[in-house]
């Protein structure tokens, strides 16, 4: 019998490492990057507070924020539009998955209007959110 334990061992440790090399993600199955996204007046304790899709103009300053998956060891962009017209690009890392990432927008005096803040990876929107400023 203890002949033939090395030729076990080594068999089992073959076919451990078939089934490994058969998983999707290392099968070549793209994966595709997701992203929940929203729009609020401040970041407390890592999380989005202030959550709305209204906001007065005194608020001043607003912070998109997304929670990001299938996209770890790479970069999305927040791009913030008034209307038609893009005010803001910030590139955020993205170092795992999910992974939570923000940036913020001053709105300044002509704030009001309809805005929206996408989230693009490799210049493909993923998410977006449209909130008002009143």
């Amino acid at each position: 019998m203890r002949k033939y334990w090395p030729a076990v061992i080594a068999a089992s440790i073959t076919m451990s490492s078939v089934a490994i090399a058969q998983e999707p993600t290392q099968a070549g199955a793209p994966k595709v990057a997701m992203a929940e996204v929203s729009v609020g007046t401040g970041i407390e304790n890592r999380m989005l507070a202030g959550q709305a899709e209204t906001f007065p103009l005194s608020a001043g300053k607003l912070y998109c924020f997304s929670k990001v998956s299938n996209a770890e060891g790479t970069e999305v962009e927040h791009v913030w539009y008034k209307g038609d017209m893009e005010t803001a690009r910030v590139k955020l890392a993205i170092g795992g998955s999910p992974w939570r990432t923000h940036s913020s927008k001053q709105l300044g005096e002509d704030g009001a209007g309809e805005w929206r803040c996408d989230v693009v990876q490799a210049g493909k929107v993923i998410q977006s959110v449209k909130f008002k400023v009143e």
